[in-house]
């Protein structure tokens, strides 16, 4: 590393420091480096410099030889009309201007696949930006790597970021560039988007990206549909059954399971919380990001749905019994039914043969279903040097096209109504349940200090005892709320 590398490298590590953020011990530079070297992610941050070319420079004089300077002069010969035209002089052009732009995202699964595909037919339209993808390199001690990279300088133009995880954190670090004067200034129209997707990724009142991929949550009770029919239970009717049926179905499936079987793998994630909350009128945090209002009687009632499944139904075993991931456990048939986004469809129908399954929208409470809007964001370093050529990327990585290609990878087809309506996307029957579940999701709200992991990370420690039947619901949500309340007051980065 180079003096001025290591010298930003250290400012970043510094800042980290001051927000309350510390190094593994032992991690030294050369290590951090190291393993950004493995992850091919230049970090000296130099790829923004644009290929310009000056105007060329005159042609130098020959000097005369001896023998032309002894020879007499010549009489002048009679001026005679020229019989053609003297050439032009050629004028001297600029070679023309390439932002070179940096994208980040990552290469696990099929990212790993569809990035550098897009990249290549981005560049091959030609244009004056040309684009190179850089993968994340790994996070250390819980830091995103978005946030150490930003904090160190070497930062890319563009990256793909995550609504529930590290967006709210680079945009409450100032990393992100409001793209709303672009948006203005470009005409783009917003409306192709679902407007809770746009509206999750407005924070603070700016708007820190655009929609990439979006869908409505933990929305989808996936069900083996042989042992539900050997359990004599009726599939749900997703249009009208609600939180009560679906207990009472859960607990007849658990009638006819053996020893260590499940009906439902534990939805105890803070996702699930929010679903729950929401449906009863409450939620886990309020909409300015400022408060934890996980304990009010509205979030309570509908958490103690999730306790009650574990502790007094006995449906659900509590999280940790069963190893390994709800997916895994639901293709083995350790559980009948699992509680998730469209994220395991891929892996459903690549793994699952053999397996008839089903995928209904959540039940419905007092106050809706209580879906929310997940949301990864394109998004723009505010220290780009080619702003402008970067949110020419962005707009792509947005299009349908691009879109629709992250369908055929079995990713969420973007965040767009008219790829979620589009033909290919429509005719899928699991897919089809999730635009139908996009239409009832609504905003989801992020910590305004952007330490959303460190939010969810305090609520969940709390709740445990309450997933063990060691605490009354009561008790274990105002201990969350406590504790989630203390991150909120904390101050970002």
């Amino acid at each position: 590393m180079d003096g001025r590398a290591a010298k930003r490298f250290d400012q970043g590590v510094r800042g980290l420091a001051d927000a309350g953020v510390t190094a593994r011990p032992g991690t030294t530079r050369r290590a951090w480096f190291g393993r950004l070297a493995l992850s091919g992610v230049g970090v000296a941050g130099s790829a923004l410099l644009a290929a310009c070319g000056g105007d060329a420079p005159p042609a130098s004089p020959q000097a005369p030889t001896a023998a032309a300077k002894a020879a007499p002069t010549p009489a002048p010969a009679p001026a005679t009309p020229p019989t053609t035209a003297p050439a032009a002089t050629p004028v001297p052009t600029k070679a023309a201007t390439v932002a070179e732009i940096r994208l980040h995202g990552s290469t696990a699964g099929a990212e790993g696949e569809y990035w550098p595909k897009i990249v290549e037919k981005f560049n091959a339209r030609g244009g004056k930006t040309k684009v190179t993808f850089e993968a994340w390199p790994p996070d250390q001690n819980n830091v995103p790597a978005a946030v150490t990279l930003g904090a160190a300088g070497s930062l890319g133009d563009v990256m793909r970021l995550v609504a529930t995880s590290n967006f709210s954190q680079m945009a409450a670090r100032g990393f992100l560039a409001d793209l709303g004067p672009a948006v203005a200034r470009d005409k783009v129209d917003l409306s192709v988007f679902y407007p809770a997707a746009t509206e999750t990724l407005r924070f603070r009142g700016k708007q820190f990206g655009l929609p990439h991929i979006a869908h409505p949550g933990f929305c989808g009770l996936f069900i083996n549909q042989d042992i539900w029919a050997q359990a004599g239970v009726e599939e749900p009717d997703e249009a009208n059954w609600t939180f009560g049926q679906m207990q009472e179905m859960l607990r007849k499936v658990q009638a006819r399971r053996g020893e260590g079987q499940w009906a439902l793998f534990p939805a105890t994630l803070i996702q699930h919380l929010t679903v729950v909350a929401r449906a009863f009128g409450g939620n886990i945090i309020d909409k300015d990001g400022k408060k934890a209002i996980i304990a009010a009687p509205e979030a309570l009632a509908g958490v103690e749905i999730l306790a009650n499944l574990i502790t007094r139904d006995r449906v659900s075993p509590a999280p940790g019994v069963l190893p390994g991931a709800d997916q895994a456990n639901f293709i083995s048939g350790q559980v009948a039914a699992m509680w998730t986004n469209f994220g395991v469809i891929n892996g459903l129908r690549k793994q699952a043969q053999g397996v008839r399954w089903r995928v209904v929208m959540g039940p419905k409470g007092p106050q809706g279903r209580g879906f929310f809007t997940g949301v990864d964001s394109a998004s723009q370093n505010a220290a780009s040097k080619a702003p402008d050529n970067a949110f020419e990327v962005v707009q792509y990585i947005v299009s349908k096209e691009v879109s629709l290609g992250w369908f055929d990878y079995g990713f969420a087809p973007g965040a767009r109504m008219d790829t979620w309506t589009d033909p290919k996307v429509a005719a899928d029957d699991a897919f089809k349940v999730f635009a139908k579940a996009f239409t009832e999701a609504s905003p989801f709200f992020l910590p305004d200090n952007g330490l959303i992991v460190d939010y969810n990370g305090a609520v969940n420690k709390e709740l445990g005892p309450l997933w063990k039947g060691e605490m009354p619901v009561k008790d274990a949500l105002e201990n969350a709320r406590r504790a989630g309340q203390e991150v909120l007051d904390r101050t970002a980065g």
